[in-house]
């Protein structure tokens, strides 16, 4: 047992010949390796990237000091952020980056079939095939706001999902056609209309076509 009194804003602990003192040392934090699916610029130039490490865990990461232009798309990186919240990692001018070797997950390792999508708002990874070419239009938010959205009907070999972009991500949609097989990284999964799932693309998204 202890006893404790303050002291002038101090905190004095008092124990006896029976008191234990158990010191814990903060987790020291350690770079992150990940490797790049996917990177491309926003609207203000600064580079989003789509990582994944050897857990298979993803990360979305920004770079908003333009360190990383010289990496591209599966290149496996060492990053120290600057700051972490969750899976959301931020790169400035400060940053520890550098280019490393390591095996780590590939994409086609990280796919998830479309009947396995659940709406957690969990981040997946699809290949499909395009069934519906991409209808663009406006929608008006409560606010008054008018923004754009984007959305084609994609399948795999087990099941058919709507895949959508809202605002800067409606532009990814614009250059798909129907019967275009494409490889879609960073989607969020969501509950839609009538109870079905649909995927949401994201800023940390990308499409590519693999015919």
């Amino acid at each position: 047992g202890v006893k404790a009194k303050t002291n002038q804003q101090e905190l004095e602990i008092h124990g006896n010949e029976s008191t234990t003192l158990e010191i814990q040392s903060q987790k020291q934090v350690e770079p992150i390796v990940v490797k790049i699916l996917s990177a491309m610029k926003n609207e203000n130039k600064q580079k989003m990237i789509l990582g994944v490490d050897k857990q298979k865990q993803l990360y979305n990461i920004i770079d908003i000091a333009n360190i990383t232009e010289t990496f591209s798309e599966d290149d496996i990186i060492e990053c120290m952020p600057s700051k972490m919240y969750g899976n959301n990692l931020t790169i400035d001018s400060e940053s520890f980056v550098r280019k490393v070797e390591d095996n780590l997950p590939s994409l086609s390792e990280l796919r998830t079939r479309i009947v396995n999508i659940k709406p957690d708002n969990n981040t997946y990874c699809i290949e499909a095939i395009i069934l519906k070419a991409p209808e663009r239009r406006n929608v008006q938010t409560k606010t008054g706001e008018t923004i754009t959205l984007s959305e084609m009907y994609v399948e795999d070999d087990t099941a058919q999902i709507w895949l959508k972009g809202w605002r800067n991500q409606a532009r990814l949609l614009d250059e798909c056609s129907i019967g275009e097989i494409i490889s879609v990284t960073g989607v969020t999964a969501k509950p839609g209309l009538e109870g079905r799932t649909e995927l949401f693309l994201t800023p940390y998204s990308g499409i590519k076509k693999k015919n």
